[in-house]
């Protein structure tokens, strides 16, 4: 970072950004010594970064384990299980004592004071049957808009009503009862909004309200609840479209955001959503806004989360992790030894990993005279589709489909919770980046490491 965003970060505050939750835990029916726990994936509520933390546990020959796992607020994290996934909500500071069986469809179950918390996820799971699903959401994405909005709303008085059976009888707590009723509030809404508006530049006041008919003013959530956020994020992009009838991008939708169309913490959240997409800039775009969103902003909570967003940016840590001689691969990467290697996981299944290879290509295109590999590895797909794909796509390159015991490998290396996944190899062929930025934004880091 250069001397002026040093400065505004001596200036800053540190923040106990990530509280913790301590599991510790017995296992039996297991298989292999080690799993992981990972983050769902998705966006965060501020930020708009994507959830990607991962954390080893390592199971003992007393058959425990104790591990820390770093959550801020309330979470969605999973597991990986044998035929698929098994999901659940972590709250901070909150501690678990785990039971983990995995002889069994769903291996976690918690006990002990907070048990309540972490088994909801799993009693909804069961709760929710095929035939309720089918109920409400089969063919949701194919009505009208008021028709989908309709059944979603129905099926969040479903799903809190479902919520609230289960506290009867359980002792959930009264923070994580408020955060899932807010995201079953909201859901339909946002949901209705990706799904079944298909052109929001012609969304008409009417449409607009219906989307928008819990209102703008939820104190607690904007702080916790993407849903609501999302939505307010239309409505000022709606609003902004109205007055100006301007194209609407990030300096103009800030100033915009000045306007008191927007109070409390909803306004906050929203300029510090903003912000965000500053993160990236350079010094003379980014510290303007900066200075003035401080102005704004009176959170520290938020500016925290701006500043080490930044710091993040501006000095990314790298891992230098060394691949063990008998890991896969260390035998693939040392083909390409001297050379900066661009990994891309993918499959020919993946709509968004298709979306981004012609940015890839065009990557490729402006790396050509340097030395660099591009390398794509083919997650969790068959090989027919696989081969079409590459054939369909144009996608030239080095090319793997990993079997399933490199998949297991390559969660554990890269900490892979979905994809598309991207990370950078050294020319030692050390990791250097487990995650990195995705094609169309990752050519000047990929520069910075070739000068190198």
């Amino acid at each position: 970072m250069r001397t002026y965003s040093a400065i505004l970060f001596f200036l800053l505050p540190v923040y106990p950004l990530q509280a913790q939750v301590q599991i510790t835990g017995t296992a039996k029916n297991y298989r292999d010594s080690v799993f992981y726990i990972a983050e769902q994936g998705g966006f965060h509520n501020i930020t708009q970064t994507w959830r990607d933390k991962q954390v080893k546990v390592v199971i003992g020959r007393n058959h425990s384990f104790n591990v820390t796992v770093p959550e801020e607020d309330i979470g969605s994290w999973m597991i990986k299980t044998e035929n698929g996934y098994q999901f659940f909500d972590l709250s901070k500071g909150k501690d678990q004592q785990l039971v983990a069986d995995f002889s069994k469809a769903a291996p976690l179950f918690a006990i002990g004071s907070n048990a309540a918390d972490f088994n909801y996820s799993l009693y909804a799971d069961t709760a929710i049957t095929k035939k309720a699903r089918e109920q409400y959401l089969a063919g949701i994405r194919s009505i009208s808009m008021d028709s989908a909005l309709l059944r979603r709303k129905a099926y969040a008085v479903f799903k809190k009503n479902m919520l609230d059976r289960y506290r009867q009888i359980h002792q959930l707590s009264a923070d994580y009862y408020k955060w899932l009723y807010s995201k079953y509030m909201y859901e339909p809404f946002e949901r209705t909004l990706v799904e079944n508006v298909r052109n929001r530049d012609s969304v008409d006041d009417i449409t607009l309200s219906k989307l928008l008919e819990p209102g703008t003013a939820d104190e607690y959530a904007a702080l916790h609840t993407t849903e609501y956020n999302d939505l307010v994020s239309f409505f000022m992009y709606k609003k902004f479209k109205v007055q100006s009838g301007a194209t609407p991008n990030k300096s103009n939708l800030f100033n915009f955001a000045q306007n008191n169309f927007l109070s409390g913490n909803t306004r906050e959240v929203y300029l510090t959503r903003l912000m965000a997409l500053f993160v990236k800039d350079a010094d003379s775009i980014y510290n303007p806004v900066f200075e003035r969103y401080d102005q704004l902003v009176q959170n520290t909570r938020l500016k925290g989360l701006i500043a080490n967003a930044r710091k993040d940016y501006a000095d990314p840590v790298a891992t230098g992790q060394s691949i063990a001689t008998g890991n896969s691969f260390a035998g693939i990467f040392k083909k390409y030894s001297g050379k900066i290697i661009y990994v891309d996981f993918w499959a020919s299944w993946c709509a968004p990993c298709r979306t981004e290879m012609p940015n890839a290509a065009r990557l490729k295109e402006k790396l050509k005279t340097e030395e660099i590999v591009f390398i794509y590895f083919a997650y969790n797909d068959k090989e027919k589709a696989w081969q079409k794909a590459r054939e369909q796509l144009n996608i030239k390159g080095e090319h793997y489909l990993l079997s399933d015991q490199m998949v297991k490998e390559a969660d554990a290396l890269f900490g892979i919770n979905g994809i598309p996944h991207y990370a950078i190899i050294d020319r030692e062929g050390k990791i250097l980046y487990k995650r990195t930025e995705r094609p169309g934004e990752v050519y000047e880091l990929l520069m910075k490491l070739l000068k190198k």
